[in-house]
């Protein structure tokens, strides 16, 4: 185990410790050289030194898994942490260098907190610690929050039943007619008075009109019913509950308790209003955890469209200079041959006017054996066709740089019949088989301000949905048109199986689909969703099942202020 010097940091408060988990001692170096300067750095090169590690005091704030490692893999290290109260809240992040579908949704059922392939990249490595140290942070400041509220219920709940348990309560026997037959000490004193003194005088003359009628009324009720009673009455600003119990016997009777439960409604109130401040606190924290969610979410997705341009733009370098230099030598093959048939058809020339016959027939013969004429004619149909070849093959290396757009990092004037055409050409084998694609665009259709890239990883959803939605043959239409209200259209049409109608609500929700498992993530519309609203447009979608759906994709026409969400939507 080696760790890095603890060193606090530059703010004067101690630095974060990451617990680095691999059996690799040169994969560990490479992490501790990434994290340094940034973290205090632990390693453990086997799942049970892990444990150990993160049992320990101080426990590491975040821990960096490894998956596959012998004898304890990290699958099960991860169900040890959590089934450890002490170790359950440390994030972890899995690090692997092969990951599916499988073994993520594996990896999140357990407990991880995120996923990170290898070859690690220190950017993207640092952004995703950060980002779960301080959603660690807001969740331990909310659950501190949540204890210290609810001790404070707990502690005043307490107070409002030690306040009920010695609060003065009038108790007093009450003849048919009113008159005290006895009253305790407490019921007395309510009326400055002591128990003998109030014998025999009537109850409801000692008590005001709007509090004697509403006790007269409940007694004669409980005297009539023989059950007993409650009511709620109001005396000098306080507020006393009033039950009226029968007694049998004769003469006819009740016995009245009284308490002042002012103070107790007052509690209730605030209690009441209190749980109301903790219920609108939790769904707060929900909605931040859902929005902490769908950020992440559209994290991942554009972490895959960010490496899928990458890789694009790759391809597109590699290729271009290839391609550049078999081009200019195609040309000048060209023209070399040219050369070469102008010098043969020259010797020709010259052997008809001063070779002997012999000769001319000897000369002959070999351009008839090796086909001379086919060759003259052939070599420059080929020569054309690979020429040909090479413009379609520098178009596709044009439609790859057009769909990454490297470089692009904002907001910029874009054609978006340019964005479907280069999306179509790269998507175009898995559609080319099953669909056909019509065009309806419209020509007066001006440039859109938006992050185009963006844009196309919308198109490629819509258009890739589309084609799954066909089973066998079928056709995709795309019709751009904009109006008066500086809004421009883009309405993806398919004739495929559609969309239930139950299933319409919940279409750009993260993580639902209709696909079968293990067909889709249920991400790409959701992130469509956010896309389209960063750009401050929306999408409407319709379907009927059998007959095909239609997603129409509304973006304003120059949505020059882009100061929600501009700059998230280029990172």
């Amino acid at each position: 185990m080696a760790t890095s010097p603890d060193n606090p940091a530059s703010s004067g408060t101690a630095m974060a410790t990451i617990l680095a988990v691999d059996d690799s001692r040169i994969n560990l170096k490479g992490v501790s050289r990434m994290l340094e300067g940034h973290f205090r750095v632990l390693t453990a090169e086997s799942g049970p030194a892990a444990l150990q590690i993160a049992a320990a005091e101080p426990r590491p704030d975040l821990i960096l898994l490894d998956v596959m490692m012998p004898d304890m893999d990290g699958y099960e290290v991860i169900q040890r942490l959590q089934a450890d109260e002490a170790t359950r809240d440390i994030p972890v992040i899995f690090v692997t260098a092969r990951v599916n579908d499988e073994d993520e949704q594996r990896g999140l059922s357990l407990g991880a907190a995120d996923y990170i392939t290898k070859p690690l990249r220190p950017a993207i490595l640092l952004a995703r610690i950060r980002n779960h140290l301080k959603l660690k942070q807001a969740q331990d400041a909310l659950r501190d929050y949540n204890t210290a509220l609810e001790s404070s219920v707990a502690e005043r709940t307490a107070t409002l039943s030690a306040v009920l348990d010695s609060a003065d309560q009038v108790i007093a026997m009450i003849t048919e007619e009113g008159a005290i037959m006895a009253i305790n000490r407490i019921g007395a004193e309510q009326f400055d008075a002591t128990p003998a003194q109030l014998a025999g005088r009537n109850f409801f003359d000692l008590l005001p009109p709007e509090f004697g009628i509403p006790i007269a009324d409940q007694i004669a009720e409980v005297m009539l019913t023989g059950h007993s009673s409650e009511v709620d009455a109001a005396r000098n600003r306080r507020i006393f509950h009033v039950t009226v119990y029968p007694v049998p016997g004769a003469p006819p009777r009740v016995v009245v308790y009284a308490s002042d439960v002012t103070d107790k409604v007052a509690a209730d109130a605030l209690l009441h209003k209190e749980r109301e401040q903790l219920a609108a606190a939790l769904a707060h924290q929900r909605e931040l955890n859902r929005k902490l969610e769908d950020a992440q979410n559209q994290l991942l997705q554009s972490e895959k469209m960010a490496s899928l341009g990458q890789l694009a733009a790759g391809v597109a370098h590699e290729l271009n200079n290839p391609i550049g230099f078999v081009r200019s030598n195609v040309t000048t093959l060209k023209g070399y041959l040219d050369s070469l048939f102008a010098i043969i058809a020259a010797y020709d020339g010259q052997a008809a006017q001063s070779a002997t016959p012999e000769t001319l027939a000897a000369l002959a013969a070999i351009k008839q054996r090796e086909d001379y004429d086919f060759l003259h004619e052939d070599i420059f149909q080929l020569l054309a066709e690979s020429q040909d070849g090479l413009t379609r093959v520098q178009d596709i290396v044009q439609n790859l740089k057009d769909f990454s757009r490297v470089g692009e990092s904002g907001f910029g004037w874009a054609d978006l019949h340019a964005c479907l055409d280069s999306t179509l050409n790269i998507i175009w084998n898995e559609l080319k088989y099953k669909c056909t694609v019509v065009k309806h665009y419209d020509p007066t259709l001006p440039q859109v301000y938006c992050i185009a890239s963006q844009l196309n990883q919308v198109f490629m959803n819509l258009l890739v949905n589309a084609g799954h939605a066909i089973a066998e043959r079928g056709e995709i239409t795309i019709t751009t048109s904009h109006g008066p209200d500086g809004m421009a259209h883009v309405a993806i049409s398919d004739t495929g199986c559609g969309i239930a109608a139950e299933h319409l609500p919940h279409l750009f929700e993260p993580f639902f689909t209709t696909k079968p498992i293990g067909k889709g993530t249920g991400l790409g519309l959701s992130i469509t969703y956010g896309i389209i609203g960063k750009h401050k447009g929306s999408i409407d979608v319709s379907s009927e099942v059998g007959k095909g759906t239609t997603f129409t994709v509304n973006l304003p026409i120059d949505n020059g202020d882009e100061a929600e969400g501009g700059a998230e939507l280029a990172a």
